[in-house]
């Protein structure tokens, strides 16, 4: 995978302004830290952005355990299929359980999630449960 560097910043920024709509808590702040801790990718112009769990951790519902992935954000800046590539070598690349969440208004995404292979495992929800949302599981065990 391709790791951002400090220097790859303004592309990030970019892209994640172009869809404020579903991220509108992504601080410039949270990209700097995110690439200074090398859990930002960015490759043919998608980013993700992820992490991997020290202790089980509850995803609404869901509960993942030590070790497994959380997926934060994925955006591409084109729909050129390449967000479907750049995800699927990431699955290879983490070799582990990669869960995510996503809001429920969100079709766009959750088709482009279940035609990744990713499966809809759970519920959970956002600001004091007023934003429903859907967990989702791929599963590289």
């Amino acid at each position: 995978m391709i790791l951002a560097q400090q220097q790859d910043f303004e592309k990030v920024k970019e892209i994640f302004y172009q869809h404020k709509q579903w991220f509108p808590h992504v601080r410039t702040d949270y990209m700097r830290r995110e690439i200074d801790k090398g859990h930002i990718v960015l490759d043919r112009e998608v980013i993700i952005t992820y992490n991997f769990y020290k202790k089980k951790q509850s995803i609404g519902n869901v509960l993942a355990q030590q070790g497994d992935c959380i997926l934060h954000q994925i955006a591409a800046k084109n729909k050129d299929g390449s967000a479907s590539e750049v995800l699927q070598r990431f699955f290879k690349w983490t070799e582990r359980r990669v869960f995510l969440s996503v809001r429920s208004d969100n079709i766009i995404a959750k088709k482009f999630y279940e035609k990744n292979n990713m499966k809809l495992i759970g519920k959970t929800s956002w600001a004091r449960g007023t934003l429903p949302g859907d967990v989702y599981l791929y599963d590289a065990l």
